[in-house]
């Protein structure tokens, strides 16, 4: 399946290539200040890897709904930090985001309701314009939620037949709980692609958070994590104290990975992005592990074959 996200050229690009001219040129959504999308609406920036992550995202997408609409009567789509549907890649391109991906899709006619979370109002208000003018608003509406409020946010959760959720943050920021919550409205019939960005966020800053007695930012990680005790172990603080970033990234995951098994998530797997971050895919249920490897068992982002073994 070809990937096609609709990507352009956008003239004015100042193709950022720190964090600083980013901050300068962005407000705190990642949405850029200076440029438009062709389509006059806001565009959010995001690094060249996205596509990957589109990639993954849809080859599955694509498998779980045209594989289970017959068997279940309701098929449902949900996405935490949606975006507003169009970003700008640092290379001067722009392209379909997450959302888009999904409702441009052509599975996306086996879903009866596609719900966008974002913390953002413009954002949510930007994609909602772009859903209408697909004609998609039908059945995809994106709304405002507050994922550390997660009675409110479940509270617009369907919670008969089969749902797909896409939890896509830029840092370690959505609770664990939010996870389980979720997992909870829809009886165990969910399975979640999960961005996960130790290598990015957790591993840039949480040893210097640890040593610096920075608590709110070890918070962040306990709450993302699901677990108050986590640096509290042994393991952790030998591993703090030898400066093994790489080393404690992967424990953190890894207690991650745990966590989501104890709440009955016992199906995963994980994939690379561009060596930035990890996709983890957790299912209630084998049929759904055997999809997720079905359908990136053919061939990579990069359209590299990959060994059947």
């Amino acid at each position: 399946m070809d990937l096609d996200v609709r990507r352009e050229k956008i003239n004015g690009c100042l193709r950022c290539s720190n964090k600083e001219e980013r901050h300068k040129y962005q407000e705190n959504n990642g949405i850029c200040n200076l440029l438009k999308s062709n389509d006059g609406l806001g565009l959010r920036c995001v690094g060249n890897w996205a596509s990957d992550k589109i990639y993954y995202l849809t080859h599955y997408f694509d498998i779980f709904a045209t594989g289970m609409h017959k068997k279940w009567p309701f098929i449902h789509y949900i996405e935490i930090c949606c975006g507003p549907g169009r970003c700008s890649t640092r290379d001067g391109f722009e392209q379909d985001g997450t959302s888009l991906s999904i409702v441009r899709h052509k599975a996306f006619q086996y879903v009866q309701d596609a719900l966008f979370i974002d913390y953002d109002k413009n954002v949510v208000d930007t994609l909602n314009q772009r859903l209408e003018k697909l004609e998609k608003n039908n059945k995809a509406k994106a709304i405002f939620g507050d994922y550390f409020k997660t009675d409110e946010l479940c509270s617009n959760i369907h919670s008969d037949g089969l749902t797909l959720c896409l939890v896509d943050p830029t840092d370690c920021s959505v609770p664990f709980d939010t996870i389980k919550k979720i997992n909870e409205k829809t009886k165990g019939k969910c399975d979640f692609i999960i961005s996960f960005f130790s290598k990015i966020d957790f591993n840039r800053n949480a040893i210097l958070a640890y040593r610096n007695k920075n608590d709110n930012l070890i918070e962040k990680y306990q709450i993302f994590l699901g677990d108050n005790d986590f640096f509290k172990r042994k393991d952790v603080l030998n591993l703090i104290s030898k400066n093994a970033n790489s080393e404690l990234s992967r424990l953190f995951r890894k207690a991650y990975i745990e966590n989501l098994t104890s709440i009955g998530l016992k199906f995963t797997d994980e994939v690379n992005v561009s060596n930035k971050y990890t996709l983890i895919f957790a299912s209630n249920n084998q049929t759904g592990l055997d999809f997720w490897k079905k359908s990136n068992k053919k061939c990579t982002p990069s359209g590299q074959r990959t060994l059947d073994l």
